[in-house]
């Protein structure tokens, strides 16, 4: 076993943590970075919504800014972190080879994972190709061509979200795993904005040179751009459960400066706010800037804090 003592510890090596890990090191604090598996967006062709990266495929960007960090001396180890403990200043992080490390703050970058259905084939291996979650992440591309939206459980709490989608092209097919439960006002609106929905449910995903073919229970096919598939995402945030931090519904709480409920404890990117890279990046930055006050105030000599 080893131990090594840090100035911050940042777990997460995805856009969050890697920006976190910019921000601290030009901040001229000392920083390890610890990531363990792929990024979410490693299934993804491509990276859009940053200026001067449009296009650019996720895990390119991602060695680009390992390249980047390198001139800075920023260390990574890939190695899950599988405890922590201690308070503010005195944390103490286990890897999973046992060794340890001690950080005075910490940076959680841990990310979601993204659930999918299991029981449409195709629709797992389709991901970040011919389906996608977002129309800011993937919809500029597919403009006016023919589109769909998946939505388990269709319902009139879902209208307003088919509605949305015609932004991006009037030939949108909606469909879901049921038969949508929508009254016949509901559906004559659909209707009137020339909204398709299928009453019979998808049942497969192929991908195609062009986007997918859906096929569904009555064997009815179609071939779209792009499928919208709205999965349930799952934090990973058992390091911040460890920690006593709070949570809501969909993230850990974090207030203005990315600070969670736990001194000393930050969190950025999709486990605290936001679903877009452009996002995580920011509130990696941000987090990072935070602490580095944060130290420097710890350091200051007693009495002469302000």
């Amino acid at each position: 076993m080893t131990s090594t003592q840090y100035d911050v510890l940042i777990i997460g090596g995805g856009f969050a943590g890697l920006s976190a890990a910019l921000y601290t090191a030009r901040g001229m604090k000392r920083a390890l970075v610890c990531s363990a598996g792929p990024s979410r967006n490693a299934p993804s062709l491509h990276t859009h919504g940053v200026l001067t990266r449009g296009g650019t495929p996720p895990t390119e960007f991602l060695a680009m800014a390992q390249v980047e960090l390198d001139r800075y001396d920023v260390p990574r180890r890939n190695s899950r972190v599988v405890q922590l403990t201690g308070e503010n200043n005195a944390f103490m992080a286990t890897l999973e080879n046992g060794d340890t490390v001690q950080a005075r703050k910490i940076i959680l970058a841990t990310g979601v994972r993204d659930v999918l259905p299991e029981n449409i084939p195709g629709l797992r291996e389709e991901w970040g190709r011919g389906v996608h979650h977002c129309p800011y992440c993937y919809g500029w591309e597919v403009q006016g061509g023919p589109i769909a939206l998946y939505q388990p459980g269709l319902n009139a709490d879902h209208v307003q979200t088919l509605l949305y989608h015609q932004k991006i092209s009037s030939d949108l097919l909606v469909c879901s795993d049921t038969t949508p439960d929508l009254s016949a006002v509901h559906r004559q609106l659909l209707h009137d904005r020339g909204i398709t929905l299928l009453d019979a449910p998808l049942v497969e995903v192929k991908g195609t040179a062009s986007g997918v073919r859906l096929i569904f229970a009555d064997g009815m096919t179609s071939e779209r751009s792009v499928l919208y598939a709205h999965g349930e995402r799952v934090l990973q945030a058992d390091l911040a459960q460890q920690l006593g931090c709070e949570f809501t519904a969909a993230s850990i709480t974090v207030d203005a400066q990315q600070a969670t409920s736990v001194p000393g404890v930050y969190a950025a990117g999709d486990v605290s706010s936001g679903n877009q890279v452009i996002f995580a990046l920011a509130s990696g930055a941000k987090a990072a800037m935070y602490v580095g006050y944060a130290l420097f105030d710890d350091d200051l000599p007693a009495g002469t804090k302000v």
